[in-house]
């Protein structure tokens, strides 16, 4: 149970902010209290949405705003460096959209200035938070699937090429990886740990961002996995960890599941559901404010040398790709 009201400023009103302020407005001891956005009308829409005390259209001055408690920063990629930078210099703890940056260096920066000034900073993979992959950790612990050697995650859809796109716009940080990619490599780093072979193979659009990324990874004891990310076309957006004594598959659409299905071995297999109270975005707010409340300084779900590791793997993926931001 949370221990007191939290007052969230949201640096940012675009979709993804929405569906966070949407989840906000529903979880108990949160509250929308303030929206900044460059664009005055889109602020003043979503204040008048979400019952928001107050809109800025300067982030300066909401960063200062002494009534703000915590900064979910919702902006394109390559702000996010900047202005969690921005947040930490006033003193505000930070939930920063994934991905954290847009390169492992600014996420080693951004997390070393957190750690200095003693103040929370997570990266918004609310995935990691979401029960389903409680579950899944839980049956992998219990022995219940043996010992997991290969995961398969993907992550697509289409999108058609409009240069003027954050999807496509390089100086946004555009492309499949660092939009989508990021999902299936989270949950690769999070079941093994840090590769010691990475490969890919990618296709780049005109404006030099990637739109398709095949990658393997092997694992130092011998595990694989195979991720696929994509704006070319679309994919079932499924995901499955075999183990020695059977597999977990996680439903459509993996990455906000509510349904995963254990398959054994010798023909059984159970299912589990668990649905959302929100949109999803509700365990990833809980969680924060469980961090704020007992004075943590990174969640023990989305540690520092997650996001460390997740940054890295998707360093080398662009690097291979022959992308640099």
């Amino acid at each position: 149970m949370i221990k007191r009201n939290y007052r969230w400023g949201i640096l940012g009103a675009g979709r993804i902010a929405e569906k966070f302020c949407t989840a906000l407005s529903e979880t108990a001891g949160s509250e929308v209290y303030a929206v900044a956005s460059r664009d005055a009308g889109k602020a003043n829409a979503y204040a008048a949405k979400f019952n928001a005390s107050v809109v800025f259209t300067d982030y300066n001055a909401l960063v200062k705003d002494a009534n703000v408690d915590i900064i979910y920063i919702a902006t394109p990629h390559a702000f996010h460096y900047n202005q969690t930078m921005l947040c930490l210099q006033h003193n505000k703890p930070v939930l920063c959209e994934k991905p954290m940056s847009l390169s492992p260096k600014q996420t080693a920066e951004m997390i070393a200035a957190a750690t200095k000034s003693n103040l929370f900073l997570m990266e918004g993979v609310w995935t990691r938070c979401m029960p389903f992959i409680e579950k899944t950790l839980s049956l992998i612990k219990e022995g219940v699937i043996g010992e997991p050697q290969y995961l398969q995650a993907d992550f697509g859809f289409f999108a058609a090429f409009d240069p003027a796109s954050r999807l496509f716009d390089k100086a946004l940080g555009g492309g499949s990886v660092m939009d989508i990619g990021i999902y299936p490599i989270f949950l690769a780093a999070l079941i093994f740990g840090e590769p010691s072979v990475i490969k890919s193979v990618s296709k780049l659009a005109e404006t030099g961002v990637d739109t398709y990324a095949s990658i393997l990874l092997q694992y130092p004891a011998g595990e694989s996995a195979h991720l696929l990310s994509t704006i070319d076309f679309n994919t079932p957006i499924e995901a499955t960890i075999i183990g020695t004594k059977g597999r977990i598959q996680i439903h459509n659409p993996w990455f906000k599941a509510t349904a995963i299905t254990v398959h054994l071995n010798d023909g059984t297999q159970q299912d589990f559901d668990m649905p959302h109270q929100s949109n999803g975005f509700e365990h990833e707010i809980k969680e924060v404010m469980y961090c704020l409340d007992n004075g943590l300084l990174q969640s023990h779900k989305v540690p520092h040398q997650l996001t460390l590791l997740i940054s890295k793997i998707m360093d080398e993926v662009l690097q291979q790709a022959g992308v640099n931001y």
